[in-house]
């Protein structure tokens, strides 16, 4: 009898354990872009449509995001959310709750049947409950555990050397990405039919510089003209040109 009832106490702590493991707790309404994120992926996280988070955040374009912005999400999705996952929370102490009942109806049968087979099923239901225990609780702390990223970009192919010393100097991949490839393919010495010249293609004397001082005018160009390079690249995005 004493085996049964410390059978009994284990299973019921396992569950309990499991149960209380499924509480998860939700960031505040702030999220931070990682790399590979997309509106459309945020918006299902937290139940929102696209239109919900470019008005909410007057993004100009839904198509951009940057690794460690951050995107504002209306207090009703994070508390929608957070329902949700205290529903799952819910079912899953139930689950838990029924299996234990189940081991322990198997451990009394036993014991009636034979006291020496009531002790082995005894042991083997605490083995089996405390193995699905440990297993869910890795399955938790691996789903918690966000993956990995890194915001440092690869050299664009074709890029050489011109890449690695526009970084250096102070660009940036989205500088590079999305105005000097298309201005000029990244070659500082690209001259336009309409003569405009270097990597930004410009009629400004920096544009006729080395590739650290082509990278200072642009920086400087895109701050001065549209308040930072992020905004310099949406304006070239929105309309073809800069």
């Amino acid at each position: 009898m004493n085996k049964i009832k410390e059978t009994a106490l284990t299973v019921a702590g396992l569950a309990t354990v499991l149960a209380a493991g499924q509480t998860v707790a939700h960031a505040a309404s702030t999220y931070t872009v990682q790399e590979g994120d997309t509106l459309s992926q945020l918006a299902q996280k937290f139940n929102l449509t696209v239109e919900d988070l470019v008005k909410s955040n007057k993004i100009s374009d839904a198509n951009l995001l940057f690794v460690d912005q951050k995107i504002s999400i209306p207090t009703s999705a994070v508390s929608a959310s957070t329902t949700n996952d205290s529903a799952a929370a819910s079912q899953a102490a139930s689950s838990a709750a029924s299996s234990a009942a189940a081991s322990l109806a198997a451990a009394s049968s036993a014991a009636a049947a034979s006291s020496a087979a009531a002790s082995s099923a005894a042991a083997s239901s605490a083995a089996a409950s405390q193995a699905a225990a440990s297993s869910a609780a890795a399955s938790q702390a691996a789903a918690a555990t966000p993956a990995a990223t890194t915001s440092t970009p690869d050299a664009p192919a074709g890029s050489g050397s011109v890449y690695s010393q526009f970084i250096a100097a102070g660009g940036t991949n989205a500088l590079w990405q999305y105005i000097v490839m298309p201005e000029s393919g990244g070659n500082p010495n690209a001259v336009s039919p309409n003569g405009y010249h270097g990597l930004g293609q410009t009629m400004q004397g920096w544009g006729y510089g080395s590739v650290a001082t082509q990278t200072q005018g642009l920086v400087n160009y895109a701050v001065s003209r549209y308040g930072s390079v992020d905004a310099a690249v949406q304006f070239r995005l929105a309309n073809g040109w800069w």
